[in-house]
């Protein structure tokens, strides 16, 4: 995701993942960011249709390991497949990560939603 203002990548991958991206908490929770190279305000307005894609198959994913986790507790022991959930979760939350990251459509912000004022470029 490019940003509007530099036409330079907004933020990455690492930086979504494990920072705020310059904003507050509250910000950030409603999909604000800063780009990191001109530190224009930003904000996700959607997500491209592979997200929604992913996002589909992880429901399905999740169902079927739901439905067969007593008979892989007899196949394989409580101890592995916890094992195997815990892995199969990490996996799919740094997919799902990656997803929101790669397929984020953005736009500039004008005003501050905070402060109602005028952000100056």
């Amino acid at each position: 995701m490019n940003c509007p203002s530099c036409n330079q990548i907004a933020t990455s991958f690492l930086r979504n993942a494990f920072s705020l991206q310059g904003v507050s908490i509250l910000q950030s929770t409603k999909g604000y960011f800063k780009c990191q190279h001109c530190g224009t305000l930003l904000r996700i307005t959607s997500f491209g249709k592979q997200f929604w894609y992913f996002f589909i198959g992880t429901t399905i994913v999740l169902a079927i390991f739901t439905l067969l986790y007593k008979r892989l507790i007899l196949i394989v022991g409580m101890g592995a497949t916890a094992a195997i959930w815990v892995i199969i979760v990490l996996v799919l939350m740094s997919i799902f990560t990656f997803g929101i990251w790669k397929y984020a459509q953005i736009e500039k912000v004008d005003t501050d939603p905070m402060t109602k004022t005028n952000q100056s470029t």
